[in-house]
């Protein structure tokens, strides 16, 4: 079995329910370790203003290999409404961001590092979000620290 460490979040609609419905959906995928508590966090990298997300970190034990456990919380997040808009950017355009209704990302899966066309793993902006990592600190072992993953 691996350990996968998820960053689930929604601002759109019912967040609180999209999350669950998202813990359902990958309970069926795997056994949930360990969960964060839930937080309220401000949008970044939107081009106008948004309502804010809630998100939580979770830990996944699963048989899944990286890439199809990707592909499975890509399945889960369509299946709960998500929508993924697809726009061509300039290579000189910075990336926007869109509202969602849900959305699954795969923070650190084992001590791997990985960098494909599908998967950086540890996640390449987890850093840049002070609120994941701390929603992360919250579930890691005491005895692994984020250093451990890097």
């Amino acid at each position: 079995m691996h350990k996968a460490y998820l960053l689930l979040g929604s601002n759109m609609g019912d967040r609180a329910l999209m999350l669950e419905r998202a813990l359902e959906e990958l309970g069926k995928i795997g056994r949930i370790t360990a969960m964060s508590a839930r937080k309220e966090t401000e949008p970044w990298g939107f081009e106008e203003p948004v309502t804010s997300f809630l998100n939580q970190a979770v830990c996944l034990e699963t048989a899944l290999d990286p890439e199809k456990l990707m592909e499975q919380c890509l399945e889960i997040e369509r299946v709960l409404g998500r929508k993924r808009e697809k726009r061509q950017l300039p290579s000189t355009e910075k990336k926007t961001y869109y509202s969602r209704l849900i959305d699954i990302d795969i923070l650190l899966y084992d001590n791997l590092k990985l960098n494909t066309k599908q998967l950086i793993l540890p996640h390449p902006r987890l850093r840049e979000r002070p609120f994941a990592m701390e929603l992360l600190r919250e579930i890691l072992p005491k005895n692994l620290s984020l250093k451990d993953f890097y």
